[in-house]
């Protein structure tokens, strides 16, 4: 035979307050909080999977970076190394993205 558990039933009105003189709370928030989930989910999920061929990409995009900034290094008005700098940290923040973030819907 199985072992049957029947779990307790959950009580969805308070039992000191009357139904009709509770008012529902309006969270203007949730709607936007749940726009912004979805949507940084939706990008999640696509940076995800096109990230083995995105990261080649940017890959060599900042060693080409790298090279043109030790080729202008005392060149002014280039700023080769500060281009290096935002592209090196693009890659960096999209490989902790796609690394450790988790959306709360994922698994």
């Amino acid at each position: 035979m199985t072992n049957i558990i029947k779990f307790p039933q959950k009580n969805t009105q308070p039992k000191d307050s009357d139904p009709a003189t509770v008012k529902p709370a309006k969270n203007c928030d949730s709607k936007k909080k749940s726009v912004l989930d979805r949507s940084l989910h939706f990008v999640w999920v696509v940076v995800v999977l096109i990230w083995p061929i995105l990261k080649w990409m940017l890959s060599l995009d900042v060693f080409f970076q790298m090279l043109r900034m030790v080729y202008h290094w005392n060149t002014p008005g280039i700023y080769a190394g500060w281009t290096f700098l935002l592209h090196f940290s693009a890659l960096t923040a999209l490989t902790y993205f796609v690394s450790f973030f988790r959306p709360k819907g994922a698994r």
